[in-house]
């Protein structure tokens, strides 16, 4: 048993400890793992795959010392385009991962070796232009007389980028994530042609337990000037997902084309690709857009750059400064921290780009932020390097607005409702996208909103753009309580997950900080779960249907057109086999569509759950302005309509026709007006 499987059977055995298959009661809810404490176990049983010994297969070790494949890119003039082959102790043989680029009848194989070596009982010349791997899939390698195992070549379907890196290469920056590479970097699309080639300023870590937790490591990459990549506008800092944990490869594609089918201001686009660095096969990527402030990506006004010109230091070279705390590290309710830049715009109402914190990832993750008084900890993604001024302005306006949020009515001690510092329909749609994939991390951690100028918008926050869903859509089973005792269950489609969650930090040191996320708090107020209701059943619904269901769901479509390349990467990483090979839970089939169906098939389940929940807000009698509740407002607009006022349209014909004869009139005012009377 190799030191991997043996890491993966444990992990296996550890998650089925955690992950049963159904939940009836509160009381078998405390045998259920909060996600803290199942990181921790499985950090143990990484510590001790770190110490085993390894195991050598038959054909580990063989008399070759070098073996490349060269020529993968024709008519690129680069240096980079070569692969080492590369052993799996899992199958005891060797792989060639090609690039879609390569030609097979025109390869360069260079190697060195005892003697000469074989592929199918040919000899192979070090050095030279071959045709040979075209003959095969499957090659017995063979060393003078020396049996050597089997060689397996695949080839990729997708584009692909080559690096070249300095500093010890990618594999120093795998064991130390500290370890930030340089070097060069070409990037090719599926037909061949240059996306791009030059100079790589920057390449480094990317994520929190998506790092800790995955042999296949994620990176951020920067250029050193804005480039347009595979067509999705230009940026400096883009991310590569490795989606190690997610065997489907899909989750976070998915939930990408999920938010902008349903109206998410503001996507992330990504494309698929293979990646090699320094000669060696990493396996398949997500190249993401970076989320920040950019006319490509959160199109808000540009504080951080306005500032900047009014400055004659880089911003992070001024004074780094806290409030409210006693280091910058601290989390702690109403505290802040912020550059004393000594010039600002005259208007520092936006943008502003925030994100929502874990509490002990505050210290570290958030250059400039806050924490609200009610514990929850934001950090300001832009401007990164904030002025105190701007805090502070930030941070009122978020508080007005969750003071508003928390209080009885709706409205806060300054008389002005939620609604006036956010917009709903946007919070509803970032809500559904966390509640459809029971996201893990939902409403603590990677949860996106923003504020424009009050000069450019409409001077309410928004909540977009969605991101990082690896333990989503069931594949990490955690239950998450909050203080009004609500309980959601990550894996159960028949259950509300999002409203559960606590605001993050809630219970720390004794704290009394308050036990319910804003998404939760938001959701108890009826005309938000009405509200989102209808959403979910006018625009999500169809997308769910189409993602799962007929005789070619969308998501397998998906799956099919990374195929090529998703079995290469199964192939190097072993991410196939079933739940025994699965880092957390049980999301994995016996190949990649197996592991495609797995994620199908749940998320077919929650959205027809979903669906039956929310059934009751299809049509409600009396709802003329189609919000999802009868109130006053729905009258007045009915009686603005029967006097034929410019200004009045009904949402909702259905609901306004009260006594079902088939037309709107004034026998209809009056069932109104009797139904709001009752």
């Amino acid at each position: 048993m190799s030191k991997n499987f043996k890491y993966k059977f444990l992990i296996s055995g550890i998650s089925a400890l955690l992950a049963l298959s159904s939940v009836n009661t509160t009381a078998f809810a405390e045998s259920y793992q909060p996600y803290e404490t199942a990181l921790n176990l499985i950090q143990s049983i990484k510590n001790e795959k770190d110490s085993d010994e390894e195991k050598s297969g038959v054909y580990e070790n063989i008399p070759v010392s070098d073996f490349e494949v060269g020529n993968l890119s024709p008519g690129i003039d680069t240096e980079f385009d070569f692969t080492d082959w590369w052993y799996s102790e899992w199958d005891d043989c060797r792989y060639i991962f090609l690039p879609v680029t390569a030609n097979r009848k025109n390869l360069q194989i260079t190697y060195s070796a005892e003697d000469m070596l074989y592929l199918n009982g040919r000899p192979v010349k070090s050095g030279e232009l071959t045709s040979i791997l075209s003959e095969s899939d499957t090659f017995q390698v063979r060393v003078g007389k020396k049996d050597c195992g089997t060689l397996k070549v695949m080839q990729s379907n997708l584009g692909c980028i080559y690096l070249s890196t300095t500093n010890g290469g990618v594999e120093a920056l795998d064991k130390d994530r500290s370890a930030i590479q340089g070097g060069d970097i070409l990037m090719l699309n599926s037909e061949g042609d240059i996306e791009y080639s030059g100079p790589m300023e920057k390449f480094s870590s990317h994520g929190n337990s998506s790092w800790d937790y995955s042999d296949k490591k994620p990176y951020n990459l920067k250029l050193p000037k804005k480039e347009n990549l595979y067509g999705m506008g230009k940026g400096k800092k883009w991310v590569l997902l490795s989606n190690y944990l997610d065997h489907s490869m899909l989750r976070n594609k998915l939930t990408e084309e999920m938010c902008r089918a349903c109206g998410m201001e503001f996507v992330m686009d990504s494309v698929f690709l293979d990646l090699y660095a320094d000669g060696l096969y990493r396996g398949t990527y997500q190249l993401y857009e970076k989320i920040q402030v950019n006319e490509s990506r959160v199109n808000i006004d540009d504080l951080e750059k306005k500032t900047e010109k009014l400055n004659d230091l880089e911003l992070d070279e001024y004074p780094h400064e806290v409030s409210g705390a006693e280091s910058l590290g601290e989390y702690i309710e109403n505290s802040c921290k912020y550059y004393d830049i000594p010039n600002n715009p005259k208007d520092i109402t936006g943008g502003y780009l925030l994100q929502f914190q874990l509490w002990n990832r505050y210290g570290e993750k958030a250059d400039s932020g806050f924490v609200t008084s009610r514990g929850q900890a934001i950090s300001i993604d832009g401007p990164e390097y904030a002025s105190k001024e701007q805090v502070e302005y930030i941070r009122s306006f978020v508080q007005d607005m969750e003071d508003a949020v928390y209080s009885e009515t709706g409205y806060n001690g300054k008389g002005k409702h939620y609604s006036e510092y956010l917009d709903v329909d946007s919070f509803i749609v970032a809500y559904l996208v966390q509640e459809i994939s029971e996201n893990v991390d939902a409403g603590s951690s990677s949860f996106y909103f923003w504020k424009d100028s009050d000069l450019t918008g409409d001077g309410k926050i928004h909540f977009s753009p969605a991101w990082d869903f690896d333990f989503s859509y069931n594949n990490f089973r955690a239950s998450r309580r909050n203080s009004e005792g609500k309980v959601g269950y990550s894996s159960l489609s028949n259950n509300m997950f999002a409203i559960c969650f606590p605001i993050n930090g809630y219970g720390v040191s004794g704290r009394p900080t308050f036990g319910v996320n804003w998404i939760g708090q938001l959701y108890n107020y009826k005309e938000i779960e009405a509200r989102a209701a209808k959403i979910y059943l006018q625009r999500f619904k169809p997308f769910l249907d189409n993602l799962t269901g007929g005789q070619t769901p969308y998501l397998r479509q998906l799956a099919q057109d990374i195929l090529p390349s998703a079995e290469m990467s199964n192939a190097r990483w072993h991410t196939y086999g079933g739940k025994e090979y699965c880092v957390f839970g049980s999301s994995s089939g016996e190949d990649f569509m197996g592991s495609v169906d797995i994620l199908r098939e749940f998320i077919n389940k929650r959205s027809n759950w979903l669906a039956e929940h929310w059934s009751e807000y299809l049509s409600v009698d009396g709802d003329v302005d189609d919000n999802g509740i009868t109130e006053i407002s729905d009258a007045v607009l009915l009686q603005k309509w029967l006097l034929n006022a410019s200004d009045s349209h009904i949402g909702n014909t259905d609901s306004a026709d009260l006594n079902k004869d088939g037309k709107i009139d004034i026998f209809d005012m009056i069932e109104l007006k009797k139904l709001l009377f009752k």
